[in-house]
């Protein structure tokens, strides 16, 4: 063990609860870590990538309990070090749904005076960077698949009594073109647990005009978030990526305004996408619903024949260009300030 008592606690009582070597987690020395790579900076922390040497413990019949052999992983620590308590509430929500299209957790380490995460390294990256480098290669059935696991990820999130409460692109990884991992649970909490409508945080184009205007956060303000990353996986472009991310966008967004959709979409993704932007929080569809309605994509003559008449109309698409965002446009989680609109509290102008 480490030496931290609360660590060490922390990690044992992991280890006495695991049912199987997927639940298992451990000390790993920073020394068993090499090559490690600057990544990102997200709103909370910082993503690096490195060499584990050992891999992580893992059991078969034919050899017993052994190691995995050297393998990448990817490193997180949080920017405030000193806030133990919250390093480790991210792990325990992360841990909630170890089996469940969640990524894999192995342990934690310090460098030297910071904790990490030590989590199974998706190559290619977040769901954001997926799209500006692969969109081309990603085929309407593709999107789905993207959109499908998402999905069953958020539901599994909510079926746990949990809200997410910063979902975006960026907290979203991807280890191959169509499989994605939820991540970032530095914010989750359970829909009992009474939000501060003074300390808003998350991305202003993909936070729900309740959360904005009065710091009300729900199940259905992640299904609000969803709506926005559906329109970036189906069109490449991130919501409101022309204007700043400032008070006015704010307003607007209370006021119910709605990004602007650059290419066409088969009807069947569009009146999902539209349903979860819905300005009142009761009308927009649970998980569940969006799980059972996406995983029915490939089943239906009907969305077949819609794909191949948008395909017709967008043969002179152009892909989002990150080049073209506003400077004044930011995709990382922030501290926002809370604006109180009342007259738009139950309605939208833009209805």
């Amino acid at each position: 063990m480490f030496g931290d008592r609360e660590i060490d606690k922390f990690i044992q009582q992991i280890q006495l609860s695991a049912n199987k070597y997927q639940e298992i987690i451990e000390w790993i020395p920073f020394g068993k870590l090499e090559n490690v790579t600057y990544l990102a900076k997200g709103g909370f922390g910082t993503v690096y990538k490195a060499d584990w040497l050992e891999g992580y413990i893992k059991f078969s019949v034919e050899v017993d309990w052994h190691r995995s052999g050297e393998q990448d992983v990817c490193l997180k620590s949080l920017d405030n070090p000193t806030n133990k308590n919250d390093f480790l509430q991210e792990i325990k929500n992360q841990l909630k749904f170890r089996g469940k299209n969640s990524i894999a957790i192995y342990g934690i380490t310090k460098n030297p005076t910071e904790y990490m995460m030590v989590m199974n390294y998706a190559k290619y990256g977040s769901l954001r960077k997926l799209l500006n480098n692969k969109f081309e290669k990603l085929s309407w059935l593709r999107k789905s698949y993207i959109l499908s696991d998402i999905t069953t990820g958020l539901k599994n999130i909510h079926q746990m009594g949990l809200m997410h409460k910063d979902f975006h692109p960026g907290n979203i990884v991807n280890f191959n073109l169509v499989i994605s991992y939820i991540t970032d649970f530095g914010l989750c909490k359970p829909v009992t647990k009474k939000n501060d409508p003074e300390k808003i945080y998350g991305v202003i184009p993909y936070m729900a005009p309740e959360t904005l205007s009065r710091g009300e956060y729900t199940q259905a303000s992640d299904i609000y978030s969803f709506g926005m990353i559906m329109l970036e996986v189906l069109t490449s472009y991130p919501p409101y990526y022309n204007v700043p991310h400032n008070i006015n966008l704010v307003m607007d967004i209370c006021k119910g305004r709605k990004p602007e959709i650059k290419c066409e979409i088969p009807r069947f993704f569009k009146e999902i996408m539209e349903k979860c932007w819905n300005f009142e929080p009761p009308n927009r569809p649970t998980a569940k619903e969006l799980d059972y309605q996406l995983n029915s994509y490939s089943y239906d003559g009907e969305i077949r024949r819609q794909v191949k008449a948008t395909n017709k109309s967008n043969k002179s698409f152009i892909q989002y260009d990150p080049n073209e965002r506003h400077p004044e446009a930011i995709y990382t989680s922030r501290l926002i300030p809370k604006t109180t609109i009342p007259a738009y509290d139950t309605f939208s102008k833009y209805k």
